[in-house]
């Protein structure tokens, strides 16, 4: 539980899916907050959670899963079940249960921390009925407890910035803000904490304490310190180009090994995998998909950095800055359901773009600069994306600056915090 009350945007999602779906599955990588959000829904409307984490729910649901269902759910009330995919048979169940009310919403939710295993089951049994939704750490937004509709919502409408953007009542104050997420992230127990060190602690310990127990338990690998090491590993290529076989060396591990302890990370959503983006197939584009780090912390504790400085003195800002726009932009979309493929873009004569959103009412290339004086030098790569890809009206560059700027025809310079609503 955390220390103090948070807003989580995605509960308004999450009610209305389970209002209107069959039922819903939501998904989160391990300490991202899912049974707080299931706890407070609760508190608010009739229902009971489940927790499969504790071993007697596990056996007793195991036992007989239609009847352990059928005796905890209440028609018109919620039924939660957290860490749904450490009993599998658990789907199955539910699946009979959604088909006796169908087509009418169950309020059934199931949780589970990543989404290997339970999109596997999903596949198995309850395609067709069942909700998707992603949860990410506390956003920006939600920390500071801002309200307004974030411009990325009104760019994947396929609307522009509007000529005044408003602005924050503080610069000082959303430079502070901006630095506090850039370095210590999103994740609710460590970013509530006030202490450093418990902050550093919490980060270190990720992996082996919340990660490695499930990824033996589900995924059955052999060597936990090899997978320590290559997950170390693979976090620091934060913004990078996947490179498998470089990081095998390293590890001391075959490149197929490698893959599927990234696989293993991207299951548990503490990494995800942008792929390039394609739509010119006379246009020679790079095969490597882009890693991104689901929470800055986590980067910043395998560089072992928690100072913006020291970052700028290392030549590693741009990448820890690249990070923290692209944590926040899965955030915000999640949290506005706002659906947008995200992928990179990247040409063999090095021509590239960090992130393209595909909506469906735009195509928006972003390139993210720390840069607060943005020129067209750092617009190359919009624009040769651009010319390549007539559907996309528009290129962004996201910089930690106050206003929108124009820096090449169709191509203009937004700040950050207008982008995330932090204002």
């Amino acid at each position: 539980m955390y220390d103090k009350a948070v807003d989580r945007h995605l509960e308004a999602v999450l009610v209305a899916r389970l209002n209107t779906w069959r039922s819903v599955a939501l998904l989160g990588p391990r300490q991202v907050g899912k049974s707080y959000l299931l706890t407070r829904i609760l508190a608010k409307h009739a229902g009971h959670l489940i927790s499969f984490d504790d071993p007697k729910e596990r056996q007793d649901a195991a036992r007989d899963p239609v009847r352990y269902l059928e005796q905890r759910y209440r028609r018109g009330a919620y039924l939660f079940i957290d860490e749904a995919a450490r009993v599998p048979e658990i789907f199955s169940a539910v699946k009979v249960l959604v088909d006796h009310h169908d087509p009418k919403p169950t309020g059934i939710c199931v949780a589970n921390s990543g989404n290997y295993l339970l999109l596997t089951k999903i596949k198995e049994s309850l395609a067709g009925r069942i909700s998707l939704l992603s949860m990410y750490p506390l956003s920006w937004q939600e920390f500071n407890g801002y309200h307004r509709v974030p411009g990325l919502v009104r760019l994947c409408q396929g609307q522009g910035p509007a000529t005044r953007i408003g602005r924050p009542t503080s610069w000082a104050q959303i430079a502070r803000q901006r630095e506090e997420r850039l370095l210590w992230g999103g994740m609710p127990q460590p970013s509530l904490s006030p202490e450093p060190d418990s902050r550093i602690l919490w980060a270190r310990d990720y992996v082996r304490t919340y990660i490695l127990p499930l990824v033996v338990e589900q995924f059955n690998i052999r060597d936990s310190a090899a997978f320590e090491q290559a997950a170390r590993l693979i976090l620091l290529e934060n913004g990078r180009f996947f490179n498998a076989n470089a990081l095998a060396q390293v590890v001391g591990v075959s490149q197929p090994t490698l893959r599927s302890y990234a696989h293993f990370l991207e299951a548990m959503m503490v990494i995800r995998f942008l792929p390039v983006f394609l739509r010119d197939l006379t246009r020679r584009l790079t095969k490597q998909p882009r890693i991104f780090v689901t929470d800055p912390l986590l980067f910043n504790q395998s560089l072992d950095n928690f100072s913006v400085q020291k970052a700028v003195d290392q030549h590693v800002i741009g990448r820890m800055y690249e990070g923290f726009v692209f944590a926040e932009l899965q955030k915000t979309l999640a949290n506005y359901d706002v659906f947008a493929r995200m992928y990179t873009w990247r040409t063999q004569d090095q021509a590239e773009v960090d992130i393209v959103l595909a909506g469906s009412k735009a195509l928006i290339p972003l390139e993210i600069t720390w840069s607060r004086r943005p020129t067209a030098r750092d617009a190359s790569g919009l624009r040769a994306f651009l010319d390549s890809t007539p559907e996309a009206k528009r290129g962004y560059l996201v910089y930690p600056g106050e206003t929108v700027q124009p820096i090449a025809s169709r191509i203009l310079a937004v700040p950050d915090w207008w982008l995330f609503g932090c204002y």
